[in-house]
């Protein structure tokens, strides 16, 4: 059996908290945990929920149907960003997916409008491959129990993101990864020439004291 690639376009599915117009003064892009719904990941963003904040959640690519275990009375689906076995196939498509996506909400607000990237798990591991070559001006990358799969170079990553302020959020509550401490992270980000900054977040919720969302550029 021999394995062939083909591009074609598809559907992609995003979501958002606010709309974008006029009066909009932050935009985060932020990106799921692998496995995760964005309803659940969007419930644990509501505090940021402003009138002057525009939040952008993004759905991965693969989308699957929660386990009947598991499942909400919504039903809403799964996704991940990149699987274990093709993640030089995955994260191309993710990154170009993410870059019209962004082009096509910045369109909609005041120019120049300050950016946050929020990456959560194997959200963050995406969002860098992402900016990493990407022509977006974000202000702030806020990464959120990061979490690095071995099929991803995380140095490399790192070394090709823009000079631009890094939060590590560090927290237990990611179970698949020691990486979530966040030790790693701030050494290799230092290491790459980044001003990096390390939080610390109990399990649970996300919270808007370790997100530093006070601290947008105005």
């Amino acid at each position: 059996m021999q394995l062939h690639t083909f591009s074609t376009t598809r559907t992609a599915r995003y979501y958002s908290l606010g709309e974008p117009g006029p009066d909009i003064r932050h935009v985060w892009f932020c990106l799921h945990s692998h496995n995760e719904s964005v309803d659940g990941f969007a419930a644990q963003l509501r505090p940021l929920d402003t009138p002057e904040r525009l939040l952008i959640l993004p759905e991965g690519l693969a989308r699957f149907d929660q386990p009947a275990a598991v499942a909400t009375d919504a039903g809403s689906p799964m996704a991940a960003w990149f699987a274990s076995d093709a993640t030089e196939y995955d994260l191309p498509d993710v990154a170009q997916y993410l870059e019209n996506l962004a082009a096509q909400i910045l369109a909609a607000c005041p120019p120049q409008t300050p950016i946050t990237v929020l990456g959560h798990g194997h959200g963050a591991a995406a969002a860098c491959r992402w900016l990493a070559n990407s022509g977006l001006h974000y202000d702030r990358l806020v990464l959120y129990a990061a979490v690095f799969p071995p099929e991803i170079n995380r140095q490399a990553t790192l070394a090709g993101l823009p000079k631009r302020p890094v939060v590590v959020v560090a927290t237990t509550a990611d179970i698949y990864s020691p990486e979530a401490t966040g030790e790693g992270l701030m050494h290799d980000l230092h290491a790459a020439g980044l001003e990096a900054q390390l939080r610390h977040a109990s399990d649970g919720a996300i919270t808007l004291a370790a997100l530093g969302a006070g601290a947008e550029t105005a």
